[in-house]
């Protein structure tokens, strides 16, 4: 052997001799005493005579301190000999260790902060849950302690399990049998960067272009299940994707659902959960409730969570990418980790379809109220985030808000600057270039970088109102940007429901909740509190139906009208009664705050700005919001006619808007031709929005059932002119009460059928239905 090889083969032995030995964890799940797990750590090697072993006291995502150590104890300490090394506890977080250099082994007991005794401020979505034979959350930071001197050490975790359980994590186990997972994390904050769930497995996959994802659900009453969530959220990842250009930014990514049965309490304030991100997963604590009940608010959360990806998970300072575990040393930041998700998490979704453009402002003008009426307006944004786990804790809510809102007026500044061409969405793809996963930017530097990549008008809006305090952002200059009209205040009378406060009894009835507080009509109409709600006016209210119902007697109920609630009561016996409450109408002066509209006549410029803004990469104009579609409605020209039929029929109550929208091209127009009040005819142009405006309280009053008689078609490739004659009927067995035309102009684009086009003329005297379409 020559001397180079020689002296490789030094420095190799020398590399094995002084390798740092991993941290390796061992947790049995099938071993729980007193609803505690015990764990066990082969430590790494300590150089320093003494040591400190930390659980940590806040970690990322939920900028709130959590003090994980509370639910450690029974923590030893052991030399090779096995025999006790001197421990003693510094604080809730933090055990000292003489004899460092010695220690080989830790062992400790890890309570169950689900349904905890001890106080404490640990978010559900970042908790522990330890039920036996039933499920695990190990939400890692709770069960795993580290030493901040050897804090990048790779780390093992062997999990032994009851045999039919599975474990729902982005980590992918280096072994599994039936009875034992192995992972490897590079160090400990990956290892807190990955939440497990054990139990008996309800899970499902998503191919998304790169990307495989993994849905998972604990619903302990079967009421929900990982193949309808995962049903849910295919669209929006799909929409993700184009979202994104094409390509998500993981190649793997799980969602973890796990539901809480209503009849167990646990020790968090009644209503709280949500979600919580990390870098390839986000984990999700909500109240279990029947699956129609819950798409909407899982959608649009999951959406937060999942673009996290982005912000701050690829694009963060310093403070996020190197986190401290043991203090709060917060980033300024927190409009671009949380505030520009949060709004990114909505933008996506009205981009996609799969959100109304109604919708979507209407979101933004909640925001603008919240922020306004719930938070220190003048406060400086920065200031906010960087204090915002200890001073301003009360002032964390506003990065939901206002954050949101923050990014929204950037995204309209860029746009407006750019004719429409470079977005907020390039700007993070541009930052995320600079700096990706592996660098962090400086706080104080930030807003340079954006005026550097972007517009020096960027960095000028973000120093005035997101540095600055007391100067109130004007929305309607930059929402106007756009050819949106931003109104402060407007106030209307509407009609009062007396001042109940619907809530889900565990029965899935809605019911007047202790948190009604009635005015004067409600004490005159006789509810109390427990009353179930089963009807107003006759119509069924569910809890997907209570808004619509009571929207639609709003705009319909007059002065003089009787508003009719029926109502189920306990009687002295535990029996429910059905009681029928009833009172004239009464009206009360409603505030209506910080509204949006689209404005009716944008400049040429708005109106680039706002397709760019709403449409995106989509193209076409927004005047008309096109939700996602059913495939069967829109897969042929029979099918698109039957289900424009079908979608505007039925017995009073409302109808299915967002199907009825997504028949339409963005920006279609509808029209009829009728006598104006001198008797003229005259022609009456309106968007699909505006049908729903005008005819949604008519049908929520009245049978309307209308059927194709006839039909004519003429197409040529990917374009149709279809005449289709139809009859309408109040009662589905009733009389023929009107017949007419309807004139369609149809286009196939993107593998689907559109109405870009739909004019209607009634039958009347002097224009009878022709002949030829009295038969099919």
């Amino acid at each position: 052997m020559n001397r180079s090889l020689l002296t490789f083969a030094f420095f190799l032995i020398n590399a094995v001799l002084f390798a740092q030995a991993p941290y390796r964890y061992s947790i049995n799940l099938n071993a729980v005493k007193n609803d505690k797990l015990h764990v066990t750590l082969l430590t790494p090697t300590i150089k320093s005579e003494t040591v400190v072993y930390a659980f940590p006291k806040i970690i990322p995502g939920t900028y709130s301190i959590s003090d994980y150590g509370k639910f450690v104890d029974s923590l030893r300490a052991f030399d090779a000999k096995g025999k006790l090394l001197k421990v003693s506890r510094l604080n809730d977080n933090q055990w000292k260790i003489s004899d460092a250099k010695k220690l080989t082994k830790i062992t400790y007991l890890v309570d169950d902060i689900f349904d905890s005794a001890t106080k404490h401020n640990v978010y559900p979505m970042s908790a522990t849950n330890i039920e036996e034979q039933k499920n695990y959350v190990l939400h890692t930071p709770g069960f795993f302690g580290y030493f901040n001197e050897v804090r990048q050490t790779p780390v093992e975790l062997s999990v032994e399990k009851p045999q039919n359980f599975y474990a729902s994590t982005s980590l992918t186990p280096t072994s599994s049998t039936a009875t034992t997972d192995l992972f490897k994390a590079g160090n400990i904050d990956e290892l807190y960067d990955s939440p497990i769930m054990y139990t008996v497995p309800d899970t499902a996959n998503i191919q998304v272009g790169n990307c495989n994802v993994l849905v998972s659900a604990y619903s302990p009453n079967k009421q929900i299940s990982a193949k309808e969530i995962s049903g849910w959220l295919n669209d929006l990842l799909q929409g993700a994707k184009n979202y994104l250009g094409g390509k998500l930014p993981a190649d793997k990514y799980a969602f973890i659902f796990y539901f809480r049965d209503p009849k167990i309490t646990h020790s968090f304030p009644p209503g709280l959960g949500g979600a919580l991100e990390h870098t390839t997963s986000s984990f999700y604590y909500l109240g279990e409730a029947p699956a129609d009940q819950l798409r909407s608010s899982i959608v649009d959360i999951a959406s937060h969570e999942f673009f996290h990806i982005v912000t701050p998970l690829t694009i963060a300072s310093q403070e996020i990418k190197q986190f401290n575990f043991n203090e709060a040393v917060l980033s300024k930041h927190l409009w671009l980790y949380e505030g520009s998700t949060e709004y990114t998490s909505h933008h996506v979704q009205v981009q996609q379809g799969l959100k109304s453009v109604p919708g979507f402002l209407g979101e933004l003008s909640q925001k603008i109220t919240n922020s306004k009426n719930r938070y220190n307006d003048s406060l400086s944004f920065t200031e906010l985030s960087k204090l915002a786990a200890t001073t301003h804790e009360e002032q964390y809510g506003n990065v939901y808000d206002k954050g949101a809102l923050i990014t929204a007026c950037l995204d309209l500044i860029l746009l407006d600057r750019s004719g429409g061409n470079y977005s907020f969405k390039n700007l993070t793809h541009d930052l995320g270039v600079r700096y990706g996963r592996t660098r962090a930017f400086n706080d104080d530097e930030l807003f340079n970088v954006i005026a550097e990549l972007s517009y020096p008008e960027a960095k000028d809006f973000l120093v005035k109102y997101v540095q600055g305090s007391n100067t109130p952002i004007p929305y309607d200059y930059y929402f106007g940007l756009a050819g949106v009209k931003y109104t402060p205040l407007t106030q209307k009378k509407v009609v009062s429901f007396g001042g109940i406060t619907p809530a889900l009894n565990p029965k899935g009835v809605l019911y007047v909740s202790q948190n009604s507080k009635f005015n004067e009509f409600g004490k005159k109409f006789g509810y109390q509190i427990g009353d179930e709600l089963y009807s107003f006016n006759g119509q069924e209210v569910t809890p997907n139906t209570f808004a619509a119902v009571l929207g639609g007697l709003r705009t319909s109920l007059k002065e003089g009208d009787f508003l009719k609630a029926r109502v189920g009561r306990t009687n002295a016996n535990g029996k429910i009664d059905t009681l029928i409450l009833s009172a004239p109408v009464y009206f009360i002066t409603q505030a209506d705050e910080n509204k949006l509209d689209l404005i009716e006549n944008p400049t040429s410029k708005q109106l680039a700005v706002r397709n760019a803004w709403l449409r995106g990469n989509q193209g076409g104009s927004i005047e008309t919001p096109s939700p996602k579609a059913n495939p069967q409605d829109v897969g042929s020209i029979d099918a698109i006619i039957k289900s424009l039929y079908s979608v505007i029929s039925g017995p009073a109550g409302e109808r299915n808007w967002n199907r009825f929208h997504s028949l339409f091209l963005p920006g279609a127009t509808l029209g009829a031709v009728g006598a104006t009040p001198t008797g003229e005819q005259k022609y009456f142009s309106f968007t699909s929005a505006e049908y729903q405006k005008n005819n949604a309280p008519y049908f929520a009053q009245n049978g309307f059932f209308e059927s194709e008689v006839s039909r004519k078609v003429s197409n040529y490739g990917n374009v149709a002119s279809v005449q289709s004659a139809y009859q309408s009927k109040s009662d589905e067995k009733g009389k023929v009460v009107d017949r007419g035309i309807n004139y369609l102009t149809l286009v196939k684009s993107n593998g689907r059928w559109w109405i870009s086009g739909l004019a209607w003329q009634e039958e009347s005297k002097e224009n009878p239905l022709p002949k030829e379409f009295l038969k099919k």
